[in-house]
């Protein structure tokens, strides 16, 4: 009976009609035995009293359906992790708001948590609704990237990058990646996925040592490239980079 938290109700009181509302027991007799998961489902709701072996059997199908009981300490991480992933996503920083959530992996996966409570309610639905929004902008993308024009095209190409940079960790989406990877990045267009990855890299520059690297690999890039975006985009990132040394 752990698992359970028992709650009385008088039938002849308004809490009680208020429940009836909600819950609906299989017939009108005395006394009435309710079984709610956390997330308001009834898993049992019957009339009358249950004998010998029926009442453990009954609760032990109950448990069954209820999904993974939490902690307090459990609950109050999942609560912590949700918090600073909405946090952080609000602020623009995915892959912190990534990291912050996958503390948690082992209560469950993000987005898979199977519990019915508030926590895990919550959290799961902030990550799949995510998942949803970085597959909206993937089927954005693949549309993009289909285009006849080479700037969409190196758009498209480097907005994928930086969604698989952000959103790569996170289980609900890495099927989506795979499938824009293997459908626009492997064939047609593996040289500029090739070119547009030391793009992002150079983007990505932050110490002396990196930023002096990737100026190598732009100047490599501007004379190899026959793709007019990829080299417009390179010496732009080149200009850039070289400001920020001698700012230095």
């Amino acid at each position: 009976m752990a698992q359970f938290v028992p709650i009385k109700l008088d039938v002849s009181s308004p809490e009680y009609a208020q429940w009836r509302r909600d819950h609906t027991p299989d017939g009108n007799g005395i006394p009435q035995l309710f079984i709610v998961r956390a997330d308001g489902k009834t898993l049992y709701g019957r009339s009358g009293s249950l004998r010998g072996p029926d009442l453990p059997n009954m609760l032990i199908a109950a448990l069954k359906n209820s999904g993974r009981i939490l902690s307090s300490q459990e609950a109050r991480a999942l609560t912590e992790a949700a918090d600073k992933f909405t946090e952080e996503k609000e602020k623009g920083n995915f892959e912190s708001a990534i990291k912050a959530i996958s503390r948690v992996r082992k209560i469950g996966e993000p987005g898979l948590i199977p519990s019915y409570s508030e926590p895990a309610l919550r959290l799961n639905k902030l990550v799949i609704d995510t998942a949803e929004e970085v597959r909206n902008q993937l089927k954005e993308l693949s549309s993009q990237i289909e285009s006849d024009q080479a700037d969409a095209k190196l758009k498209s190409m480097l907005g994928y990058l930086k969604i698989r940079q952000d959103f790569g960790a996170l289980k609900l989406v890495k099927p989506d990646l795979a499938s824009f990877q293997k459908k626009h990045t492997l064939k047609e267009n593996k040289q500029l996925a090739r070119e547009a990855k030391i793009l992002e890299s150079a983007s990505e520059a932050n110490t002396k040592s990196k930023k002096t690297r990737a100026i190598e690999s732009l100047n490599d890039l501007i004379n190899e490239t026959e793709i007019e975006p990829v080299r417009k985009e390179a010496e732009r990132k080149l200009s850039e980079l070289k400001q920020e040394l001698s700012d230095n």
